[in-house]
């Protein structure tokens, strides 16, 4: 488990940054504070900092596969699960993580088994503004979700490209790892658009209540969160579609290059069969055969095997079999 700590005064301004010893210099009554918890086995943090009044087992039971978004509220905090996208080289396969968020006025405690994206990149511009832009923690919790829809919007517009690259390679290029890769897609996207509609529903119930005690993004801000949300899983829909008329685009062109392989194994077979079957003939070597004592014979025969596989040839000409 890894612990970062950014601790803020009353007007926002970045005091320390660092480890969990800094919270010893936490004043809850005139300070802010961030703390990031990443990894497992969180509860000796919250056993002996009872003062956020989080149960560790809020995250044990939000780290379970295919545990969807959620938002719930307590007397001390909100709290929120997120989806983000997961830190790795192979970033258009849509790998998520799950981001959850204790907040409330005066601290912030985020908790992720692998490093966050969006939490990284948050803490880097605060540290380099050196304060926050509100005295509420909710505002830094909507930055965090802003960073996510930033991260998912990149990696979709990237991935468009890249169905568009497919999409010119499909005819040139027949190999099962371009297959692969478009199941592989199509299974991402679906989970993802899955995902979307959850921070959907989630964000719909937040601008259609305004009583939350401790989540106290504006309207504005959620409005923006909602609409990027419904973008992202208009464009998972869209992107889905797309890859699955690629799988289906391809297996036609493979089934129509595996055909135009069998025409001619057919073609070839059609036209050399006959020969087989004359020298077969002529090759038992009965004794009442006069062919095989004709002067002319062997000529003969080979004359004849010409005329049978040029007119295999104009035949399969005349049929456009080639």
């Amino acid at each position: 488990m890894a612990i970062q700590i950014l601790l803020f005064n009353a007007q926002g301004q970045l005091l320390s940054q660092g480890d969990e010893t800094l919270m010893s210099q936490y004043d809850p009554q005139q300070q802010l504070i961030w703390v990031d918890i990443s990894g497992q086995h969180s509860q000796a943090f919250f056993k002996q900092y009872p003062l956020f009044g989080i149960d560790h087992l809020d995250f044990e039971e939000a780290q379970r596969e295919r545990h969807p978004p959620q938002f719930e509220e307590y007397d001390s905090h909100s709290y929120l699960l997120t989806h983000e996208l997961m830190a790795r080289d192979e970033y258009l396969l849509l790998e998520r993580s799950q981001l959850l968020l204790h907040v409330n006025d005066g601290f912030l405690v985020t908790q992720h088994l692998k490093p966050s994206i969006s939490v990284n990149k948050v803490i880097q511009r605060i540290s380099a503004q050196g304060c926050l832009e509100s005295t509420d923690m909710s505002r830094v919790s909507f930055e965090l979700m802003r960073q996510i829809v930033i991260d998912y919007l990149a990696v979709m517009l990237a991935l468009e490209e890249r169905l568009g690259e497919i999409e010119d390679e499909i005819f040139d290029v027949s190999t099962d790892d371009l297959l692969a890769e478009l199941i592989a897609y199509s299974s991402k996207l679906q989970k993802a658009k899955r995902s979307f509609s959850y921070h959907e529903e989630i964000l719909q119930q937040l601008l259609g209540d305004n009583t939350h005690l401790h989540i106290k993004m504006d309207y504005e801000q959620l409005s923006y969160l909602y609409n990027q949300f419904e973008r992202l899983s208009s464009r998972a829909s869209l992107y889905q579609g797309l890859v699955d008329s690629l799988i289906n685009g391809y297996i036609s062109v493979s089934a129509h290059k595996t055909n135009r392989v069998m025409m001619t194994l057919t073609m070839v077979t059609a036209i050399f069969l006959p020969l087989t079957l004359v020298a077969g003939i002529y090759g038992m070597n009965f004794d009442n055969m006069p062919e095989l004592k004709w002067h002319f014979g062997y000529f003969s025969v080979l004359i004849l095997m010409a005329v049978i596989v040029v007119s295999g040839l104009w035949i399969a000409r005349i049929k456009r079999w080639y």
